[in-house]
């Protein structure tokens, strides 16, 4: 009895084309299949985006403060007159940390580019041989990444983000003169050995060796601007944070009498976070209307189905079947046109994502967005949880359709002509 549906569905679609009344109702049944591939189409593109938007943007953000900062208190986080010093205690304690993929310390300074055509201000970043940011160092577009050690073949290493360097008219190769402010101006020259990828973007630092700031302002050798603290699972950093401070304030000895300032990223940039957040709420709308839009066209092809085969189903009636049934038929033959729908909206957005991964067609204003093109990222278990997720509740929604079946009489279907 339970093959009864799936073997009728089976037959009456494959001769629903040799059907009367087929050439009429052809161009509707396209009509809502195309409906909720474009629906599923939509959503799966909207969730890639949103995935690319947060993973640039976030990565941005973690690009220059790591997922938490520590500095000294009473110093803003991009501050550069007040130092915490990083002692043995300090730094093994941080690093053997198991949540705690990675620790950078900076030395931040604000100096002066000066071009013989051109001048501009920019923060400038110090850091050792340890910094492996891939932010900065997987986004090297010309030149090379230094190791900012003794093993350069230059001194003073410098790479710039690509937007001054363009600005400025830098060249890999050239040589620079950066004026730092104090008691008063010094000069010191640098060699361009690499440019990095900034997607338009201002304000973005420059990097050097920590070695040449520490020299200029005489500090010590564990003396640093803050540490960017790297996390294994990122998401965990509420977590993490507050440990710290629990461990650290247990702990007055690692901390050498100083007070430290710990903030998240989060914390840190909140307008970008917060804007990242919106995201996902304006998402979670688009993905509700293009369900409902499924749903609704997926409701009018089935009532197109079920209008078409009247006679059908009188005649099944009068030889037994039950509306429970027929009501089964009718589901799968729906759950049939369905499917054909979500295949055509997979291979959509697909085609979408790959065009854009590879060429980026679609091109952004980096002074609003932080990139210069639209990013996608596929999550196969989002993809396939938006698929299933869509084919369930349209399934649902297709439930209350299929009563008006028991309205039909095979008396009144079977007599008329």
């Amino acid at each position: 009895m339970i093959a009864f549906p799936f073997f009728v569905a089976r037959r009456m679609s494959r001769g629903h084309r040799h059907l009367q009344g087929e050439a009429s109702t052809s161009p509707l049944l396209r009509l809502s299949t195309i409906g909720v591939a474009l629906s599923l189409g939509v959503m799966l593109i909207s969730v890639a985006i949103i995935l690319g938007f947060k993973r640039q943007v976030s990565s941005f953000a973690y690009g220059q403060t790591g997922h938490v900062s520590l500095y000294a208190w009473g110093s803003d986080w991009l501050g550069t007159s007040q130092h915490l010093r990083l002692g043995e205690g300090l730094r093994s304690f941080l690093e053997q940390r198991p949540d705690i993929r990675q620790v950078y310390p900076l030395l931040q300074r604000i100096v002066l580019l000066k071009t013989e055509d051109n001048y501009e201000g920019l923060m400038l970043y110090g850091v050792d041989s340890a910094f492996t940011h891939s932010y900065f160092s997987s986004r090297i577009t010309s030149g090379v990444w230094p190791t900012f050690s003794a093993l350069d073949s230059v001194d003073n290493p410098i790479v710039l983000p690509s937007k001054l360097a363009e600005r400025m008219q830098c060249r890999v190769g050239d040589k620079l003169r950066l004026y730092f402010w104090g008691e008063q101006i010094r000069v010191r020259a640098y060699q361009l050995v690499g440019i990095y990828e900034s997607s338009g973007l201002d304000k973005l630092p420059a990097i050097t060796a920590g070695s040449s700031l520490r020299r200029l302002d005489r500090l010590g050798a564990d003396e640093y601007s803050r540490l960017m603290i790297v996390l294994e699972q990122g998401e965990r950093t509420d977590e993490v944070m507050a440990s710290l401070s629990q461990e650290l304030g247990q702990s007055p000895s690692l901390l050498q009498g100083q007070s430290l300032g710990l903030n998240s990223a989060e914390e840190l940039m909140p307008d970008l976070f917060n804007w990242l957040a919106l995201l996902d709420s304006n998402v979670y709308l688009l993905l509700s209307l293009m369900i409902l839009v499924g749903g609704f066209t997926m409701i009018t092809g089935l009532i197109i189905i079920v209008l078409d085969k009247t006679r059908q189903i009188g005649l099944l009636k009068a030889l037994g079947a039950s509306n429970r049934q027929i009501r089964s038929i009718f589901t799968l033959m729906s759950l049939r046109l369905m499917l054909r729908a979500l295949l055509w909206g997979n291979v959509l957005a697909g085609a979408f994502c790959i065009l854009q991964a590879t060429l980026a067609p679609i091109k952004l204003d980096p002074r609003n967005y932080f990139m210069d093109a639209v990013p996608v990222v596929f999550d196969l278990g989002l993809w396939i949880g938006v698929n299933v997720g869509t084919a369930l509740l349209i399934l649902l929604m297709l439930l209350a359709p299929t009563k008006i079946i028991a309205s039909i009489s095979p008396s009144a279907v079977m007599r008329f002509d």
